[in-house]
């Protein structure tokens, strides 16, 4: 992660604007695995989202600040937090192929990657009617590898209510940092009610507020210096700082 310096963090950036919404965060971490994007969109969502959280905490340091509404007297919270406190345990890394029995019947299914939401987010968009049943009906058929009852064969649609809920349990405590909540308090009414966060939005916002801020900065001092980009990201943020000074003085 060291070795990647602004030049490498503005094109990252620019690549990840070329993909599906559910793929871009993949785009941050393809640099710093051994398998690249690939192994990015690979990643269960909970692995890829602690990757997530330390690499926020490399690039931007441990503190977040995010804003949320009460949805009872819509008063505004800002919320201060900090990395550690969004990482969840993390117990012994997931195989790529896990099994539950639940009563006869018998389950091989892998857990939901940034690929299976990137082709559900496609699927809601051209079918914006579809109830949350058919989205997670879904997500089932493209994790679910095998399904039996007893030696008989079953499809996804004829799995029963009861085993797609102990599916969707076995998925929460095999990749926990899926989903991050956060326990809300309203100060105004006292309503109380969990927030979820999602660490890759965030990120993603951030770079893209860094990664316009920065061009803005080469396009004053190129303007101003003739330098080229290359030149000027090579500065150190305090020289690149101090040469602003001067233009915007």
């Amino acid at each position: 992660m060291s070795k990647l310096d602004c030049a490498d963090w503005l094109a990252i950036w620019d690549h990840s604007q070329t993909l599906p919404p559910a793929l871009q965060t993949c785009a941050l971490l393809a640099p710093l695995l051994a398998d690249g994007l690939a192994g990015a969109e690979r990643l269960p969502v909970g692995r890829r989202d602690a990757h997530l959280l330390d690499l926020y905490d490399a690039l931007l340091g441990p503190q977040l600040t995010a804003m949320a509404c009460c949805g009872h007297c819509a008063e505004r919270l800002e919320l201060n937090l900090n990395t550690a406190d969004l990482r969840l345990d993390d117990p012994a890394p997931a195989a790529p192929e896990l099994q539950l029995e639940w009563q006869d019947y018998h389950l091989r299914f892998r857990l939901p990657d940034s690929r299976d939401l990137a082709v559900l987010a496609q699927w809601l968009n051209n079918e914006p009617a579809t109830d949350i049943e058919q989205a997670r009906l879904l997500l089932v058929r493209r994790c679910v590898l095998e399904a039996a009852q007893g030696a008989r064969p079953v499809s996804p649609e004829a799995l029963p209510q009861g085993l797609l809920q102990a599916l969707s349990e076995a998925m929460t405590q095999a990749d926990p940092q899926a989903l991050i909540e956060l326990d809300m308090c309203c100060p105004a009414c006292e309503e109380r009610w969990n927030e979820a966060f999602d660490i890759g939005s965030y990120l993603l916002e951030s770079l893209d507020h860094w990664a316009r801020r920065t061009l803005d900065q080469v396009h004053l001092l190129a303007t101003a210096y003739g330098w080229s980009e290359a030149q000027i990201l090579a500065l150190s943020p305090q020289r690149r700082a101090r040469y602003l000074e001067r233009v915007q003085s």
